[in-house]
């Protein structure tokens, strides 16, 4: 019975340690439960600095002058690693500061034709 209680207690533990791990973020999705990372960006211009940086990876991998796939990993292509890093660079890419600039440019270029 004590083994039991023990058991419990660790289990308890490891479920709050889970809970508030602060590298992957779920949330229901459907029927489905998503599963997010993120990683910590300083302003804009490193944002665009990430994205290129990615987008040369794949360009030197699509170059053949490298795999660019471990050996362990032998299901993996280039092919399939390159198309891996281009989905991570489109759910990069700052959708919504581009559409919040964009609305701040128009509202900004009304009010200048207002004061003309």
């Amino acid at each position: 019975m004590k083994e039991k209680k023990k058991y419990k207690k660790k289990l308890k533990a490891i479920k709050k340690h889970i809970q508030n791990f602060p590298g992957v973020n779920t949330e229901a999705y459907g029927n489905r439960i998503r599963k997010t990372i993120g990683f910590e960006v300083f302003d804009n211009e490193d944002i665009t600095s990430s994205i290129s940086a990615l987008l040369e990876v794949c360009y030197y991998a699509l170059d053949g002058n490298g795999t660019f796939v471990y050996p362990k990993h032998s299901n993996k292509t280039p092919i399939s690693s390159v198309t891996k890093v281009l989905e991570m660079v489109i759910d990069l890419l700052p959708h919504d500061q581009m559409f919040c600039m964009d609305r701040v440019t128009e509202i900004l270029s009304k009010n200048k034709k207002k004061d003309n």
